[in-house]
């Protein structure tokens, strides 16, 4: 049996490893432990480490955020994470390290992993997003990684071009549309019950998921206040989660609480359960804010996105997609026509989706499973 040793660190990231980690347990080849560690240990975001627990997964905590909100804090924590990862893989000697995506997570794993000799398996790798410091992190985890399981055929090519061998590469589509796919339906009567909101099935509302950009750290406070202000003059029932830990989400936090006490349409959440998220994005008219669901999941559902400021732009994306800047007005319209366009429903209602078919969990645990661990694997070679 080979042992994976998995590291999560922030709700949004959990929700796409989650379905992984349930393929894994389910084998008899292989067993898993979760390090949970970043923000899934803050009470500021919600104690989403019980998330994890309650769904099942031995896991193992690593505190290292530290409560900064300068660019400096992420840094620190980077380097708390390598030293607390080496020592938990040190004593826990686990075959496999699997990790997702572009946050420090992600690098202080495969980091760890190319160190130590331990195979790293690395999800949703190739994408680009521009203006981000996850893009560089992203590509770097790439470079130190062993197996790649990125999401999107174009992801995959990207991957190639940065000189990684072809058989290390594995298309599997998102497994966040695992998550998807597997989650009940929920009553307008369930989610209001649960989350103490008056959600109607005949009035549409917005869900707006907002973060901090790393290039624009000094006006992420203002930006999430021209978004709230657009919200709040078209008086349209709103609710809210939370931004991630980045520098900058303090005030944009300070920004959702201000508003949110004046105006009672608007409802904000440190975290919401899997299950009521799903749910509120199978129902929302639209998805307002920056968050990378907008473009990997809501083609899935159809869900129409307006994505305000330069947060993903130039990443791969269907055409359920308005990009707009962080101008009041053309947030308005843009919601606007979310809303009320006809030919841009119609759009988004056939939209295409690059992200897979839902059934990326199964993928990557055969694949992890099947994948010799020899000299060749641990010896990366560059094709050029």
């Amino acid at each position: 049996m080979k042992k994976i040793l998995a590291v999560t660190g922030i709700r949004s990231e959990y929700f796409i490893l989650q379905p992984v980690f349930e393929e894994i347990v389910k084998r008899t080849d292989l067993s898993l432990k979760v390090v949970v560690t970043g923000t899934h240990l803050s009470p500021l975001y919600g104690n989403t480490h019980q998330l994890v627990e309650q769904d099942g997964f031995e896991t193992i905590p690593l505190e290292t955020l530290l409560s900064s909100d300068r660019l400096s804090g992420r840094s620190k924590s980077l380097g708390i994470q390598i030293m607390g990862l080496t020592d938990i893989a040190a004593r826990e000697k686990p075959d496999w390290l699997l990790v997702l995506g572009d946050r420090e997570e992600s690098l202080a794993t495969a980091a760890v992993g190319a160190y130590m000799n331990i195979p790293v398996a690395h999800i949703c790798g190739g994408d680009r997003v521009v203006g981000n410091i996850d893009d560089s992190v992203r590509h770097a985890v790439t470079k130190l990684a062993h197996l790649h399981f990125p999401t999107t055929q174009e992801n995959g090519e990207r991957i190639l071009k940065m000189g990684e061998e072809p058989w290390r590469v594995k298309v599997v589509g998102n497994p966040a549309l695992d998550s998807i796919r597997k989650q009940p339906y929920l009553s307008y009567e369930e989610i209001n019950n649960r989350l103490g909101t008056d959600l109607q099935e005949n009035e549409p509302f917005i869900l707006l998921i907002k973060h901090p950009l790393s290039s624009e750290v000094e006006k992420a406070q203002e930006q999430m206040a021209v978004t709230l202000q657009a919200v709040a003059e078209l008086g349209i029932k709103t609710v809210i989660t939370y931004p991630n830990s980045d520098a900058g989400s303090f005030g944009m936090i300070a920004e959702i609480e201000r508003y949110t006490e004046k105006y009672s349409f608007m409802k904000a959440f440190k975290t919401l359960p899997r299950d009521i998220f799903v749910n509120l994005q199978r129902n929302a008219a639209l998805l307002l804010g920056n968050s990378s669901c907008g473009l990997l999941e809501a083609p899935y559902l159809k869900l129409p996105v307006v994505n305000v400021g330069n947060r993903q732009k130039q990443r791969q994306h269907a055409e359920n997609i308005l990009f707009v800047p962080h101008d009041k007005e053309q947030i308005k319209a843009a919601i606007n026509k979310a809303l009320y366009d006809e030919a841009f429903k119609k759009l988004c209602a056939n939209c295409s989706n690059p992200y897979g078919d839902g059934y990326s969990g199964e993928r990557i645990a055969r694949i992890i499973a099947e994948t010799e661990i020899n000299e060749q694997l641990l010896n990366k070679q560059i094709v050029y």
